[in-house]
This record gives structure tokens, C-alpha cells and sequence, in this order.
């Protein structure tokens, strides 16, 4: 299933939820000018409200975008509009938390711009915390944003609050050294064959300890089933306990586990996302699961061979993205709209990309605006973004609890 397919099903599985319009109110400390504006009124309006708020207080939950934000949009920012940034980083669910006490207590935000993890709007919204203004309605870089990335995000309808700024892609890391492009596998059947044969060069993240494990063993999971199968494993609706119910008991998933009952006769299980790399770098595995981005930031630091290079398996792999938005009682709200909207910017979207690989939600964003440098440590356009697939995150969580108890703790 290519990726307008999945998105395109992701869409018809839409959580019942109460509109978030009608759930909640907007923006605690927006002027009425502000409350009021549109995307042809934005610059006019929001600009003088924000330099005259003066600061905007920031929230970073990747340790690994600091750099990323300080050089590549802070220091730009605050040059461009005199307005200061107080940031901060944070580790995602303890601010989750921090904000969702605040707003039950009612107290004014600590944060007026916050970069938090894309599957966190389930755990923030039904508190209240995400302030219900349609930034992708208003903000004027998020006219070329894409729909699955600003309207509905992970088959969830976020009413334009929670766009993603940041996406991301798992896929299959190697040492292009070690294996040729004739022997590197193209699918899950072939990546089973190769490890059977190499034992222990093929290292899997334990899904508990990093997404990229996570996300190989959901899309391992859309692999190996179909139709309504298939679909549940793509339904966002359910409950926790749902999924949790489904993916222990439902024999539909019984390939699934055949393969990786298999597969972990023979792969190198690591702790870690980064372990996995290390691993490779120290020549003691060949192949891994990976993140896209991890990948080039490691590659910068010289951290892995300069032949490490990057593939997607044949009926695709998850990508998954990070979200900016306005908390309901932030004390800055215009500035906090105004840096969203240039972290939208295609300067911005660019230098990350460059420097991170993060991928940009924007449809008029392509491969010029990277270097040539950089574009070979990219997935090659032979299978992104067509292999790339959409992340159900709590499925493959309730995946990771079914494999530890149907597979790992058995071993």
C-alpha cells in the first residue's frame, strides 16, 4: 500500500471524539484582535501584538533538535522581530504532565510554544492543554501544509491545533561495505533469509526502547496481514485496552509472530535506538532498524561509516512526525503564533532538513532544497516516499506488549 493509500484509510478511521471546537474554548490571553485574525490579516495584526508581548517561552521535548532550533530559527527569529526566546528542554512526558496539572489547576501556561512528540495530542486535548485556535487555518506557511499533516494527524482530527513541523521516517540501516546492493534485502521474507544466514548482523531495536523497533514491527505487522486484519491494525478508534486485547489474542496475527519467533533466532536485539548504530559502526552488525534522521545526525558526528546508507522494505515502513502548537493559557500567545508560523517557513524547513533530515510537511518543499552532500545519506527517491506509511503508535505499542509476552519473556 503506497502512502496516499494508507493516509486515505488512516482518514476513515477517524476517533469519534467530540469536535475539539466544542470542547474547549481558544486562546485564555488572546485579544480580541487576535482571536479575530485570518491568514490575510496575519502579518498585519500579529506582528505588533507579539513584539508587544515581547517574549515568547519555548519547549523542546527532542534533546536532539536543540542546535537545530538555537541556530537554525531562535537566533534568526529574534534578530528578525526583537521579540526574546526563553527555551527550554524538556523530557515530553513530564511537561505532558506539568501542563495538564497547570490547566486542571487553571493557571497560566509556563510554556507558550511547545515542540512535543506527534502522538502526545491523545494524552494533552481531553485536558484542555492544546488551545483551540486552527493555526493551519491562520498561519500563513501552513497554506502549502499538507492535510494529513495539520487537519487530521495519525487518523486522529485535530481541527488545525497540532500540525506537524517535523516528520520523520523509520527504515533499514547498512553498511553498504559489508552488504552489496545485490545482496541487501528488499523485504521482510529476504531480511528473515539474510539474518538466518548472517546470525547476529542484523540488528532490531527492542520495540520497547526505540521506535525504530516499534515501527519495524508494525509495519512487519501490515505485512503479514490483510483485509480486515490489515484494517484493524490501521483503526485508530480503539481503546487501549482494545488494541492491547487485539494484538495478544486475535489469531489474524498469528504470521506475525511465526516471523519474528524466527527472525529473533538470529537478530541482535538492542536496548536502544543508538545501540543499534553503535553497533554497526563497531562492525559488530551489518544491518539495522534506524530512524532517517538519528542516521544523518550520527553520520555528522562521525559516528557511523560513510557508507552507511538507507533502504525502505517492500510493502512499506512507518513515518511518524513531531507537532508545534499554542497551549490554551499561554501568557504570549501572538508571539508563540508568530515563531510557529516561521518555524513553517521554508528557510527553516530547509536548514532541518539539511542538518537533521527532517522532512517537511509542506507540499512545495523538494529534493533542491537540500545539498547533494546531504541527499546521499537520504532514503533514495526510489523508495520514499512511496514505501513510507502512516504510524498507528498505540497498535504498535500494544505490538511491543504482545511480542515481550507471546516471544521474549518465552526465551
Amino acid at each position: 500500500m503506497n502512502r496516499l493509500t494508507a493516509f486515505a484509510l488512516a482518514t476513515t478511521c477517524l476517533i469519534a471524539t467530540p469536535s475539539l471546537a466544542d470542547a474547549q474554548p481558544g486562546l485564555k490571553h488572546a485579544s480580541p484582535e487576535l482571536a479575530a485574525v485570518t491568514r490575510d490579516t496575519f502579518y498585519d495584526v500579529v506582528v505588533p501584538l507579539a513584539k508587544a508581548e515581547g517574549t515568547v517561552v519555548m519547549y523542546n521535548f527532542a534533546g536532539s533538535f536543540a542546535d537545530t532550533w538555537n541556530e537554525g530559527l531562535l537566533k534568526r527569529f529574534e534578530a528578525k522581530y526583537g521579540i526574546k526566546v526563553v527555551y527550554s528542554d524538556v523530557k515530553g512526558d513530564q511537561a505532558d504532565q506539568q501542563l495538564i496539572a497547570v490547566q486542571k489547576a487553571g493557571q497560566d501556561s509556563p510554556v507558550d510554544a511547545y515542540f512535543a512528540g506527534g502522538g502526545d495530542y491523545p494524552i494533552l486535548a481531553p485536558s484542555g492543554v492544546i488551545g483551540n485556535v486552527n493555526l493551519g487555518a491562520i498561519l500563513p506557511n501552513l497554506a502549502t501544509v499538507q492535510s494529513q499533516f495539520k487537519d487530521v494527524v495519525f487518523g486522529v482530527d485535530v481541527h488545525g491545533t497540532y500540525p506537524i513541523v517535523h516528520r520523520n521516517q523509520t527504515a533499514i540501516g547498512y553498511d553498504s561495505a559489508v552488504v552489496s546492493d545485490a545482496d541487501l534485502p528488499k523485504d521482510f521474507d529476504a531480511l528473515l533469509a539474510w539474518s538466518t544466514s548472517h546470525p547476529h548482523q542484523f540488528a532490531m531495536t527492542l520495540p520497547a526502547k526505540g521506535g525504530s523497533g516499534g515501527g519495524f514491527l508494525f509495519s512487519a505487522a501490515l505485512n503479514y496481514t490483510t483485509g480486515d486484519c490489515r484494517a484493524r491494525l490501521l483503526d485508530y478508534s480503539k481503546t487501549k485496552d482494545d488494541n492491547e486485547d487485539f494484538a495478544l489474542n486475535d489469531t489474524c496475527l498469528t504470521p506475525v509472530w511465526d516471523y519474528f519467533g524466527k527472525l529473533l533466532d538470529s537478530a541482535e536485539l538492542t536496548n536502544g535506538n543508538a545501540d543499534t548504530l553503535n553497533l554497526i559502526n563497531n562492525k559488530q552488525a551489518a544491518i539495522g532498524t534506524v530512524w532517517e534522521d538519528q542516521v544523518l545526525t550520527f553520520l555528522r558526528a562521525k559516528q557511523l561509516p560513510e557508507s552507511f546508507r538507507l533502504t525502505l522494505l517492500k510493502n512499506g515502513q512507518v513515518g511518524s512526525g513531531d507537532a508545534f502548537f499554542v497551549p490554551t493559557n499561554a501568557v504570549h500567545p501572538a508571539a508563540a503564533m508568530l515563531l510557529i508560523n516561521e518555524a513553517f517557513g521554508m528557510e527553516f524547513q530547509a536548514y532541518k532538513m539539511e542538518t537533521k533530515a527532517s522532512r517537511s510537511p509542506r507540499n512545495d518543499f523538494d529534493a533542491t532544497k537540500v545539498s547533494a552532500e546531504t541527499r546521499k545519506y537520504l532514503l533514495p527517491d526510489a523508495v520514499y516516499p512511496s514505501l513510507s506509511v502512516p504510524a498507528n503508535w498505540p497498535m504498535a505499542n500494544a505490538l511491543a506488549k504482545a511480542l515481550d509476552e507471546k516471544i521474549l519473556s518465552k526465551r
